[in-house]
């Protein structure tokens, strides 16, 4: 599975490692109420014609791209753009720039509990 914006990383443990930190969000929505199938994580890099990609979905696809950068700027940071990205991969949802969460750009780091509230908002 290949999209021209990102990359896909090889799996060896240090890919597995940042695979692991995506699927522990993807997990704390499940926790947080979030009706969620298996969706399938890659890794991997920005491309040279895509520097300001962090993550992509296919919609209604069950599967996501996160690149190193965006696990790279933290939790809170990846969090935006895990659930952002689970929106787009199972519930279908566009880009929306009245919602802080479906920005087509990250311009607000919500928390925990507000990336949850507009996540779920979206499951109906």
């Amino acid at each position: 599975m290949r999209t021209k914006k990102i990359k896909n990383k090889k799996m060896n443990p240090e890919t597995y490692a940042l695979k692991t930190q995506v699927v522990n969000l993807i997990r704390e929505a499940k926790r947080g109420g979030a009706r969620l199938p298996w969706i399938r994580v890659i890794i991997g890099d920005q491309t040279s014609n895509h520097k300001d990609v962090l993550g992509c979905a296919v919609i209604k696809g069950d599967k996501m791209w996160i690149t190193e950068e965006a696990i790279n700027l933290g939790t809170d940071t990846l969090r935006n753009i895990v659930f952002h990205e689970i929106a787009h991969a199972v519930y279908g949802t566009q880009h929306d720039e009245s919602c802080p969460l479906m920005q087509s750009a990250l311009n607000t780091i919500l928390n925990k509990e507000d990336c949850l509230k507009h996540l779920l908002k979206y499951q109906q």
